[in-house]
């Protein structure tokens, strides 16, 4: 069987502790097979659109555009499930731990290695690994994050800005400010 595995999310922005559970999916399922999930819709809590984090992901990790997929809801990943044969593809699908608790039942079940369903007959759910970045000696969250780029100075927002994406580059820190 062919596999996919689906990382999903708001990623608001998406920063190096997505990343970290993006690259546990590659070393599992290969490069290629590997997707990024995400909506375009925006709001207080999600500022940014799809094209947005798009250029995000592949500006700063290099992700090809090819594999980052706009969807509706990572949990019924019709968008990327219609490109494949459901007939010889499996589905993989990477969450955190309360999110993965939750999905499991009638169509997903935990992945345990082995792959024995096609997409018609069920798909799998993985636990991610999470990476907590600390600034300060404290763990940040998403909306630390983006309180930080709308409202604090130049200095701090390059200081996290290094945090989040291990370099420097002005487009997107235009983007995030």
């Amino acid at each position: 069987k062919n596999v996919i595995a689906l990382y999903g999310g708001r990623f608001q922005p998406y920063h190096s502790g997505h990343q970290h559970a993006y690259e546990f999916l590659v070393k599992k399922f290969g490069k290629r097979n590997v997707y990024i999930g995400t909506s375009n819709k925006t709001g207080d809590k999600s500022p940014f659109k799809f094209k947005e984090k798009e250029l995000i992901i592949s500006t700063m990790f290099k992700i090809p555009k090819s594999n980052i997929i706009q969807m509706r809801t990572p949990y019924r990943p019709v968008e990327l499930t219609d490109k494949f044969n459901p007939e010889t593809t499996a589905l993989i699908v990477g969450l955190g731990e309360k999110d993965a608790n939750r999905l499991n039942g009638k169509y997903y079940e935990p992945y345990k290695g082995k792959i024995e369903k096609n997409i018609l007959e069920g798909g799998y759910t993985i636990v991610l690994p999470q990476l907590q970045i600390k600034v300060g000696g404290e763990t940040i969250s998403g909306t630390q994050v983006r309180s930080v780029f709308s409202s604090d100075s130049d200095k701090a927002k390059k200081v996290l800005f290094k945090k989040l994406y291990k370099k420097m580059d002005d487009k997107i820190f235009s983007l995030l400010s």
